[in-house]
């Protein structure tokens, strides 16, 4: 009786040692991770210390120029912004007005200047880890989640975070995510939840055009939970601000068209894709390998649904061109949750402990080429 007994009794104990740290505990050391993982990358960048963590040019001056009239910028938006150039960084033609109208908020409130509003856009890029991990913990497991908090903080393409707009986006549409995802629980009054989720995926789309379509990862996640008429709601609260905006004078569909990079050959066209995959892997660190090898053992597939048509929106379209990096920042986070799927997989869905060890050895060699590609950019820059 006492040889059986101790050998399921260690593997409690162990358990309860290792994730003995409070969910909420986690979740806030996760964005303070983040955080000091963007800012310490941003510092690479050539300059005062300062000057990766600045939010755009051209987004402060743009939002000098609203005054006292933010609708003004809205009726006016496509009709005084240039078109975009296949290759360009520019900031206002490749988004909605919803970043500058954010800068021009924030200088409103006193936190005017492209270091504030950087550092808040910084802030807001932290934020994602944690609301990211509350959407995975509900469609996945605990377990899965915590091991893949690690992996999430020390990723290379949290340099990008630092003072970008996109940081914005990115948080938006994460929340989206996560209040559709555990919106549709069990025992959760979920059409409120469902519109909440649409309200938030309608405000990500007015700071960038391809994270909208994160949106088919809450409605998988419906399907997945047999709550397909959570859709309509969904849909309905998404529509809501760009309805809004259109009776403001701004058409999301015009500004999408002035967006897209222009036509150009098959061959130009084929290298782009090209470039822009190997900024997703360089951005994803080699962790990303891993998870495209065990895609088919993790239950979190309806994010990578989501991303993946993200990817292909924005591939199809042109967004991407020549600023992958920071168009795709919405979906980065959600290309990694399969790294700590277990193998082989689970049994049953009722298993809530198992997952795959943290590849520490990949991880260590992210956070290194996070570094060196900083570097190699500060260099060419």
């Amino acid at each position: 009786m006492g040889q059986t007994a101790t050998p399921t009794s260690q593997p409690a104990a162990g358990t309860a040692a290792a994730f003995r740290l409070p969910w909420s505990v986690l979740l806030l050391l996760g964005a303070l991770g983040s955080l000091a993982w963007s800012v310490a990358l941003a510092l690479v960048t050539p300059g005062d210390l300062a000057a990766g963590l600045r939010a755009p040019a051209d987004l402060i001056t743009a939002a000098g120029t609203v005054g006292d009239d933010p609708l003004g910028l809205l009726a006016h938006y496509t009709a005084t912004t240039g078109h975009v150039a296949a290759g360009a960084a520019a900031v206002l033609p490749t988004h909605p007005p919803g970043p500058v109208v954010a800068a021009w908020l924030l200088a409103r409130a006193g936190l005017g200047g492209a270091l504030p509003v950087g550092l808040v856009f910084t802030g807001c890029g932290a934020l994602t880890l944690p609301v990211v991990c509350v959407a995975i913990r509900s469609l996945c497991h605990e377990t899965a989640t915590r091991r893949l908090v690690p992996v999430l903080v020390l990723a290379p393409w949290s340099g990008w975070l630092a003072g970008s707009p996109d940081a914005v986006t990115a948080l938006l549409a994460a929340l989206a995510v996560a209040v559709g995802v555990v919106g549709c629980e069990p025992g959760r009054r979920s059409v409120w939840w469902a519109l909440g989720s649409g309200l938030l995926l309608g405000l990500a789309a007015l700071f960038g055009y391809a994270p909208v379509w994160l949106g088919v990862a809450v409605a998988a996640a419906y399907f997945v939970r047999r709550r397909p008429l959570l859709n309509v709601f969904t849909g309905l609260g998404a529509l809501l601000p760009l309805w809004l905006c259109a009776a403001w004078g701004f058409a999301w569909p015009d500004g999408l068209a002035l967006a897209r990079a222009a036509r150009v050959p098959v061959g130009s066209a084929l290298a782009w894709v090209f470039l822009d995959l190997t900024i997703v892997v360089l951005a994803a660190g080699p962790v990303a390998v891993r998870a495209a090898r065990r895609l088919r053992l993790t239950p979190g597939w309806p994010f990578l649904v989501g991303a993946g048509a993200t990817a292909l929106f924005a591939t199809a379209v042109g967004l991407a061109d020549g600023g992958a990096e920071r168009t795709w920042l919405p979906l980065f986070p959600w290309l990694l949750v399969a790294a700590v799927a277990p193998r082989p997989r689970p049994p049953g869905p009722g298993d809530r402990l198992r997952a795959g060890r943290p590849p520490v050895v990949l991880m260590s060699l992210g956070a290194v080429a996070a570094v060196a590609l900083r570097l190699c950019l500060g260099r060419s820059a």
